[in-house]
């Protein structure tokens, strides 16, 4: 199978469910539709209920967040309303009607600083005369309200001034004192433990502390900012997102906030939206240890537009070696054929032939990338061998490659066709054409879990070896472990399957096999490479071949070992020894075949 880079991001892949997504949002949920009529009813405490038995299935449904806030007002759970209605603004933040809901709702609970901000959108985005007039005498009476209070500090650029960079993922006592309101002191006991367990590298404990208050904690910006941070650093930028735009809300100028949120848009793969917050960062005039953080994420935008822009790989290489076997046939040039019950000779091209021998190989890819997570590929596949002592053999290849990658948080599907033919002597031996699906799943770092369906149809247009056309049916799994921190050490295992049916009255009949294949690559320094590896395939006939008297039965071994030699940044030298025995019960197909050669290659990415 062929592979092509795909950005690992935790990203969503609406290009492929628009269609399925359409289709349910245009649908009622029914439990909102029920709570409507509940509400309506006087019976909020039933429609409150009803929501939460529901809520695992449908929370992030605009429509169901809708329905679950408005029940949460009713029956006096202001703090979960408020987390409905913000995920509700997450998903269409042009829902005037739910962000006036909100304001009013921060007003009750004396958040005057979260409902003059959502007061103050209104007024930006309404060109509702009955709306904006609303807002107007709302906004009028938070302004009242805060204009009596004790203006708190708010933060400002230069409390950054210092000589280490901010931490991104540990909020300073400082900042946190600068912004936070007051809080109880069982909720600063939970943001202590919470800020212990980020200290102490545990981004998830710290997470779990903080979710457990979250309804309490909502709204504080010392609780918010350290829950933003502990979700993006235990891999959940989607909920980093909703804390961290409560703390911007009261506090727009918290620049710590600012490059944490760009950081989660760049973890979801938004990038427009991530280059905007960390702008917005650069222009408070940062210290110069933050301004070049937010510059190096900067910069990783940049890079990751480029590699998102159509772009094309190949290689080409030139062996020169020895094959004592280029045709794989028998050493037994006088085989003895049971049902003739004597030996008989077989001709010269039938019989083991070896030759030194020239190669050279190439491939051209081109990879668009539709999406983040979404790319396609087109690809040319060139062999061709030269036998100094063997020409007969000589043989050619072309193969057309097509395929399309998905890449979904730890998954990657790859799709792919092939069509090719095979030259022997300048004519036209066999044909191919077939495609595969291919799922990979990355465990963590260091480890892959891989599996391949693939059909083939292989087609022999030469009357003589047409009794060799079958369709071929491969099912395998594989194992990749890399073991050590810099992937030095690489070893991979994998079991494989399949059968090969009789098209064309082939005398050995349909078969099924099954394989085991291993092997590893240890990298020495920055230029060695070595690398091996070795497979066992059982091949078990089905029909009785009449000559052999007796059903034929095969089993292959292959050894490969070699190394990989980095002479310049695109160049490398590979030397490379391979072997392959193929034991039948039936003497005609058994064989042995050493090859030894040396490869020049270049590689363009």
């Amino acid at each position: 199978m062929m592979r092509i880079a795909a950005t690992r991001v935790k990203v969503r892949i609406a290009f492929l469910l628009t269609l399925a997504y359409g289709v349910a949002a245009a649908a009622p949920i029914e439990p909102a539709v029920e709570a409507q009529r509940l509400l309506q009813s006087g019976k909020a405490q039933d429609a409150y209920a009803l929501l939460k038995g529901d809520e695992d299935r449908y929370l992030g449904e605009a429509q169901f967040d809708k329905a679950l806030a408005q029940a949460c007002v009713a029956v006096g759970a202001q703090n979960e309303a408020t987390l409905a209605f913000e995920r509700v603004l997450q998903l269409n933040p042009n829902d005037i009607n739910a962000r006036m809901d909100l304001a009013k709702l921060y007003q009750s609970m004396s958040n005057d600083e979260q409902a003059k901000f959502q007061l103050s959108k209104i007024q930006a985005m309404t060109s509702s005369p009955d709306l904006m007039q609303e807002a107007q005498g709302l906004l009028k009476v938070v302004d009242e309200k805060l204009s009596k209070r004790r203006k708190r500090p708010s933060f400002e650029p230069q409390i950054m001034a210092r000589d280490e960079p901010i931490s991104v993922t540990q909020p300073t006592q400082k900042l946190a004192n600068a912004t936070a309101p007051e809080t109880t002191a069982d909720l600063q006991k939970v943001i202590a433990d919470a800020r212990q367990a980020m200290q102490n590298g545990q981004p998830n404990a710290a997470y779990e502390i903080l979710m457990q208050y979250e309804f309490d904690g909502s709204g504080n910006i010392e609780f918010d900012y350290l829950l933003g941070v502990a979700a993006i650093e235990s891999g959940k930028p989607d909920k980093a997102t909703l804390a961290l735009e409560r703390v911007l809300e009261v506090d727009p100028k918290f620049a710590g906030a600012r490059i944490d949120m760009g950081r989660a848009y760049m973890l979801l793969g938004n990038t427009v939206q991530a280059q905007e917050e960390f702008n917005t960062a650069l222009k408070q005039n940062p210290p110069d240890a933050v301004k070049r953080q937010i510059e190096g994420f900067v910069a990783e935008i940049e890079q990751r537009r480029e590699t998102s822009k159509t772009t094309w790989s190949g290689f080409f290489g030139i062996s020169l070696g020895r094959d004592s076997n280029v045709n794989s046939a028998t050493a037994d040039a006088e085989p003895y054929i049971p049902s003739f019950e004597h030996t008989v000779t077989l001709d010269s091209n039938s019989v083991e032939t070896p030759s030194n021998f020239l190669s050279l190989a190439g491939r051209i890819q081109v990879n668009y990338p539709a999406t983040e997570n979404l790319g396609f590929y087109a690809g040319l596949d060139l062999d061709l061998q030269r036998n100094f002592q063997a020409s007969q053999f000589d043989r050619s290849g072309t193969d057309l490659r097509l395929g399309s990658v998905i890449s979904v948080d730890k998954h990657q599907l790859e799709l792919s066709l092939v069509i090719g033919k095979t030259y022997l002597e300048q004519s036209h031996y066999r044909s191919l054409s077939g495609g595969a699906i291919q799922w990979r799943f990355n465990l963590d770092a260091r480890n892959q879990l891989q599996s391949v369906l693939q059909f083939n149809r292989l087609q022999y247009p030469r009357h003589e070896a047409s009794v060799f056309d079958t369709d071929q049916t491969v099912l395998g799994f594989n194992w990749l472990h890399a073991f050590g921190a810099k992937n030095q050490l690489l070893g991979y295992g994998g079991l494989y399957a399949g059968k090969e049916t009789d098209r064309n009255g082939n005398p050995s009949g349909a078969k099924d096999f099954y394989g085991v294949r291993f092997g590893g690559q240890w990298g020495i320094g920055n230029k060695w490479a070595l690398f091996s590896s070795a497979g066992l395939l059982l091949n078990d006939y089905d029909r009785f071949d009449v000559s052999q008297q007796k059903i034929r039965d095969d089993k292959r071994f292959d050894f490969t070992v070699g190394a990989n030699y980095l002479l310049l940044d695109s160049w490398s030298l590979r030397p490379q020894f391979n072997y392959t025995r193929n034991d039948s019960n039936i003497g005609l197909y058994g064989f042995s075949r050493n090859e030894i050669f040396v490869t020049l290659r270049r590689d363009w990415r």
